[in-house]
């Protein structure tokens, strides 16, 4: 799973702490995200008359996976629509436990908070990737025979990496013409079923296919 970035935002929508590791564009301004969450979280509140929140929600491709802990939330950004759960909690706990106390007052300097990038740090070190199965390796022979005898709506996908040999979902989707929506459940499928393998190449996803 790649982590573009970490945010720390109050309920009110503040943005107490950002840390990107890659590149900004893309990934939605700082202020703007702040008034985004809220409102989604506001309007789910509402509408379903819960304390049930949304968990996810995707903004130019990338997933904004959310964890309220009381007096803030816990926002990453990643490329894959699976909710980390185990990660924001555990940042969450952190957070609260080093700066609990703070955010009960009514005023503070938004600095106190820097030193929390390093706790970020021991999660996301280094590459800035954090991927526990950096490498995914095809099971099975995905060849022309093998292409015929899958579902309709998956070959036109399956084809279109056998073509391009290894490749990125937006190389895959300009080849095979499909939806980024189709093309994504269908690479889910494939690798689901063992068709195709996943790697990390300079922070994208690689996918690719044995022919041997």
């Amino acid at each position: 799973m790649i982590v573009y970035a970490v945010f720390v935002i109050s309920n009110e929508g503040r943005i107490l702490l950002s840390e990107n590791f890659h590149s900004l564009e893309g990934i939605t301004d700082d202020v703007l995200l702040g008034e985004v969450i809220t409102a989604i979280q506001d309007l789910s509140s509402e509408t379903k008359k819960a304390n049930t929140e949304i968990s996810s929600v995707k903004i130019k491709g990338l997933s904004y996976h959310i964890r309220s802990f009381g007096l803030f939330r816990i926002v990453l950004v990643t490329g894959i629509p699976k909710n980390p759960e185990e990660i924001m909690q555990v940042l969450g706990f952190r957070f609260i436990n080093e700066y609990g106390n703070v955010l009960l007052q009514t005023d503070y300097n938004l600095s106190i908070f820097d030193q929390f990038k390093e706790t970020i740090k021991e999660f996301f070190p280094d590459e800035k990737i954090i991927d526990k199965i950096t490498l995914i390796k095809p099971r099975m022979k995905l060849g022309v025979g093998e292409i015929f005898n899958l579902p309709t709506h998956l070959q036109k996908t399956a084809l279109a990496l056998i073509s391009l040999q290894q490749a990125s979902i937006d190389d895959i989707i300009q080849e095979s013409g499909d939806t980024l929506t189709n093309v994504e459940w269908n690479l889910t499928s494939l690798e689901s079923m063992g068709f195709i393998g996943k790697k990390q190449v300079n922070g994208k996803i690689i996918y690719f296919s044995s022919i041997k």
